[in-house]
């Protein structure tokens, strides 16, 4: 019964090490927004590269009837720096000279940030989002 207990223990000492390599090297899942407890990613993902180090990621979701603009900022990068300031915004194509679902802080430690609800889900769209002065967009969705 002690062999296996212990080959149960290692097992799951195994186990726990691998799962752990497999969330450490997996992307981060977003949380949702305080306004829609469900959305779904639209579009693709773009990753902000600062300094030669893959920092961030930007994305665009949607849910409830909104879009929404999110983003990450990358353990990585986090570790390296003291604070940062963050900036996301969907573009609506009908009218690209506004910034809709804005979401913005500065001199700060968050690992994420979500944009406002963004009434825009009629149009085609797409997310651009600011590490610092680093900014990059996701593809266009209609």
């Amino acid at each position: 019964m002690a062999i296996l207990r212990r080959a149960l223990a290692v097992s799951a000492a195994i186990a726990a090490a691998g799962a752990g390599v497999l969330v450490n090297a997996s992307p981060a899942l977003a949380s949702t927004p305080a306004s829609c407890s469900s959305v779904r990613q639209i579009g693709t993902t773009r990753v902000l590269t600062v300094g030669g180090m893959e920092a961030a990621s930007v994305k665009q979701y949607y849910g409830c009837g909104y879009n929404y603009a999110y983003i990450y900022v990358w353990e990585q990068y986090r570790n390296t720096h003291s604070n940062w300031d963050l900036y996301v915004h969907v573009i609506d194509h009908t009218n690209s000279g506004s910034d809709y679902g804005v979401g913005e802080v500065n001199n700060t430690t968050r690992a994420e940030l979500w944009g406002a609800p963004a009434n825009t889900a009629a149009h085609c769209t797409h997310v651009t989002g600011y590490l610092n002065s680093t900014g990059g967009s996701t593809s266009k969705v209609c």
